[in-house]
């Protein structure tokens, strides 16, 4: 079993590498202390939103992003610290302010010979309609239980509905919640459909563990449904109707 590590140092935002992306300034943000998630994913997460448990679902596809089943993962933000800082940071929001995420979790192979990581990290976006990707390369879009997905060979994005209770209702009806993850052992590698569906089923269930802790009242994600990536933004709006 390994240990998880609690890191204060956070990589540079996937956010501001999607046009520019450097498999040098990704990975050198990625130099984490090790650890493993255990945790029961039946249940409401209790540590992190990257607790998994072996033998499941979301263990094995790890397993297959990672190639490897020796990970280790440090933790920046357990889910006792996620409620305040998103909401401090839905306060801060203001249309056309630029994003201010919240880094998750960076995983990586234990074996150091495998150069790379998957890393995730939240923030809120404006609720606008826009269907304009600016993720570089060949796109995939996906609706899932209509949340808005997109993705290339190295960064999957999930926009999601989260109706928040109190003071908070009103400005979380004015955003989307923004899940993204990047898998940087795909630099220089050559990618198929497959493996894309996967990064995105994955950060699907980081997505959903997250709405979870912040306690969205619309419980948007219950369901883990059926992943299809679709040519266009609007093919993929249009199949949630």
């Amino acid at each position: 079993m390994l240990a998880t590590a609690k890191d204060e140092r956070q990589p540079k935002p996937i956010s501001t590498n999607r046009k520019l992306l450097s498999a040098s300034i990704i990975i050198a943000a990625c130099i984490l202390s090790a650890t493993s998630c255990a945790a029961n994913e039946s249940a409401p997460p209790k540590e992190d939103l990257c607790d998994v448990s072996k033998n499941t679902e979301t263990h094995n596809l790890l397993q297959k992003a990672l190639r490897t089943d020796q990970y280790k993962t440090t933790i920046y933000n357990t889910n006792d610290r996620l409620p305040e800082k998103l909401s401090d940071k839905l306060k801060e929001w203001r249309p056309g302010k630029t994003e201010l995420t919240t880094q998750i979790c960076s995983i990586a192979p234990k074996d150091g010979r495998l150069d790379g990581s998957l890393g995730f990290e939240l923030s809120w976006t404006a609720r606008d309609g826009s269907t304009k990707s600016d993720l570089p390369g060949k796109v995939s879009y996906y609706n899932l239980n209509g949340a808005l997905g997109e993705a290339n060979d190295i960064i999957t994005e999930l926009r999601v509905q989260c109706s928040l209770p109190g003071k908070l209702r009103n400005p979380s009806s004015q955003v989307s919640l923004l899940t993204a993850g990047s898998n940087t052992l795909n630099i220089g590698t050559k990618v198929d459909q497959e493996t894309i569906d996967q990064q995105l089923t994955i950060l699907y269930r980081v997505t959903r563990k997250a709405t979870e802790v912040l306690g969205c009242e619309n419980n948007p994600l219950k369901e883990i449904p059926a992943v299809k990536a679709y040519g266009t933004p609007e093919e993929a709006a249009q199949a949630g109707n």
